[in-house]
């Protein structure tokens, strides 16, 4: 069995896995805010609980497996840079932790990767041997899958980072760094920034939202509202540009899209792959768009995926 972990910005997500299959499931409020340290601790009661509610003991797992929202490295089992949130994390010895604290040798991973993984094995890319796959939200997040391998990279950042590619390289500089950012354009961090600066705001539908978020954008665009169908266009448009741009590089049998965004999926799994049918250079084989199958079940049954690849020992 494994202990998994799925750190998000709002839950931390933990379970039990055994064979492919979730046993047992918790969540935790994350407070991202909180030391890396502290959450840590948070996880492994929470783990024990588990234990002990399905019958369990720490003797009967295999270890730990973390789906961190960090730039990861899985060979030296730490993060590179924090991100604004758990700090702390680039300076812990996870494995460690995890050897001290439960007794458990750990893997680690980037969170979408990790999800990756379990999409990969389990739902909606199983069987295939190329996959991308594009997380819409608070970001915009990329991992993938080439000749059934994780890519990583020489520093860990392959893909993951697609999303502060360059979109529009006159615009200004935005909160990474880079130029015309594609999460500057297009995500939830930016979008009720972007949305109050419109001269049609005050008297848009979308202006009586308390939260302005993708969710409420959709809903508001639904009913005609101009804003919101600008912003929702816009955003699309940028999600369509970083989709074509990583299916050119890395040439996936299939495109999988998750994130907060994908409440709606209706509204950007078909518009997407109309992009990509249309604009799509000298390729006229067809590449699917489709929404994740796994929900917050993927992380965790991809942490056991990693965690086997990773101590393929432990499993004769």
């Amino acid at each position: 069995m494994i202990l998994a972990a799925d750190f998000g910005g709002t839950t931390i997500k933990l379970g039990i896995v055994r064979e492919g299959t979730v046993l047992a499931r918790h969540r935790l409020a994350a407070h991202a805010d909180r030391p890396m340290a502290e959450r840590l601790e948070a996880v492994a009661c929470a783990w024990e609980k588990l234990l002990k509610e399905a019958g369990g003991t720490l003797r009967d797992c295999n270890g730990t497996a973390l789906a961190l929202p960090f730039v990861a490295d899985a060979k030296q089992v730490c993060v590179r840079g924090e991100f604004g949130k758990f700090p702390g994390a680039a300076d812990i010895d996870f494995a460690a932790w995890s050897e001290q604290r439960l007794g458990l040798p750990t893997a680690l991973e980037n969170d979408l990767r990790v999800a990756l993984l379990g999409e990969w094995v389990a739902g909606a890319a199983r069987g295939k041997t190329d996959v991308v796959m594009l997380a819409l939200g608070t970001g915009i997040g990329c991992a993938v899958i080439s000749s059934n391998q994780l890519l990583r990279g020489a520093n860990n950042r392959a893909a993951t980072l697609l999303g502060h590619s360059t979109i529009d390289h006159q615009g200004l500089q935005g909160r990474c760094g880079n130029i015309g950012c594609a999460e500057d354009l297009a995500s939830t961090a930016t979008l009720e920034t972007r949305a109050r600066s419109r001269p049609d705001f005050a008297g848009s539908a979308l202006s009586r939202f308390e939260k302005i978020d993708f969710e409420a954008v959709f809903a508001s665009a639904r009913t005609g509202d101009a804003c919101s169908q600008s912003l929702l266009e816009q955003s699309l448009r940028v999600w369509a540009v970083v989709l074509q741009n990583a299916v050119l590089a890395y040439d996936p049998q299939i495109v999988l899209l998750g994130g907060g965004v994908l409440r709606s999926p209706e509204a950007v799994v078909s518009p997407m792959e109309r992009f990509l049918r249309q604009h799509m250079p000298a390729l006229p084989l067809q590449v699917p768009v489709v929404a994740v199958a796994l929900g917050d079940d993927a992380a965790l049954l991809g942490a056991e995926v990693l965690f086997r690849q990773v101590h393929p020992a432990l499993f004769p």
